[in-house]
């Protein structure tokens, strides 16, 4: 090609336009395509922010009472988890864990709701069970004391051009946390320790409460057992602080009284007796001396249990007949 073709050739316009498209229409191609997947990455971010915090949201929402709905928070009347649930389903045990090694309550997703399961791994798998199954990851549980927290990780692959994998992440991925709040138990807690307070204020003495703490110098007395009527009677003295005494009921009758007390009241122990050897000897003695009046001012009759037996056994009608006569009954079991 000699000098003046070349020059011609550089000159010339013709079929510019069409070189330039075939560099420019690709890379406009491209772009466009790299903003759609963006666009599309950017929805799926924000899928995935929106479906994790409702979630968390919602766990917290619903963790007092597990019956609950987990979108509505509706239950019905009387269903619950009961009044100690805080004690036994609600990971307690994460308190020390600075002491023993305890992973946290968790769960995976996708999940579905397990029947009858009411403690916080159920509670999770409810409110896992409603996020889509498109969607993997994680819910977690921990209880610090004051502090208990719901924290979900959701994430999904996203599938991206070959051009664009190195600007774009391979998967979407977002997490959320809420705190569980308890209003009704920390105001009960409130109005319990305003109240306590308000009580015992002035009532104890720092000495006092110092020696309540103090060892005591004595061994405290046995069980007393009654296993015979004089044993009843040994405890029935020690009781009421009397003395075994023998008045005359009357000429030919005399009343052997087992204990005698300072007001005059006499008190009177059974351990083997039948009603009818009652009805017909002691209780026709103890009516006359109350009406007589002068020797007792009163009398008490001490039903002791028998050591074979779980209850003391006295008939309707023999106590009404006793209230009748003026005798005051006092069952020991």
């Amino acid at each position: 090609m000699n000098k003046s073709a070349y020059t011609r050739l550089l000159h010339e316009t013709h079929g510019t336009f069409t070189i330039e498209a075939s560099f420019v229409m690709p890379l406009i191609l491209i772009s466009t395509l790299s903003l759609l997947f963006l666009a599309l990455f950017v929805f799926q971010s924000s899928s995935a922010q929106q479906s994790a915090g409702i979630a968390a949201d919602r766990a917290a929402f619903v963790w007092d009472n597990s019956t609950k709905n987990t979108v509505t928070g509706a239950y019905n009347v009387g269903e619950d988890d009961g009044l100690y649930w805080r004690l036994h389903s609600d990971s307690i045990s994460d308190l020390f864990a600075f002491l023993i090694p305890n992973a946290a309550s968790q769960i995976t997703l996708p999940t579905a709701v397990t029947n009858g399961d009411r403690g916080p791994e159920g509670k999770l798998r409810r409110v896992g069970a409603a996020i889509s199954k498109e969607w993997k990851g994680t819910i977690q549980y921990r209880n610090s004391g004051i502090f208990r927290e719901v924290s979900i990780y959701l994430n999904k692959p996203f599938h991206t051009p070959k051009y664009a994998e190195k600007l774009l992440f391979h998967d979407v991925e977002s997490s959320a946390q809420a705190q569980v709040v308890d209003p009704v138990e920390s105001i009960r807690i409130i109005d319990l320790t305003r109240t306590f307070i308000s009580e015992v204020k002035g009532r104890l003495s720092p000495r006092a409460a110092v020696e309540t703490f103090t060892e005591p110098t004595s061994v405290p007395e046995q069980r007393v057992v009654i296993d015979s009527h004089a044993s009843a009677v040994k405890y029935l003295q020690t009781l009421v602080n009397g003395k075994a005494i023998t008045v005359k009921v009357n000429a030919a009758t005399e009343r052997h009284l087992d204990a005698l007390d300072a007001n005059q009241v006499a008190h009177q122990a059974f351990y083997t007796f039948t009603e009818s050897q009652l009805r017909q000897v002691q209780m026709p003695k103890d009516a006359e001396l109350l009406q007589e009046g002068t020797q007792i001012k009163g009398v008490v009759w001490h039903f002791f249990k028998q050591s074979n037996r779980d209850t003391v056994i006295l008939s309707a009608g023999f106590r009404q007949e006793l209230q009748r006569k003026g005798i005051v009954i006092v069952i020991h079991e």
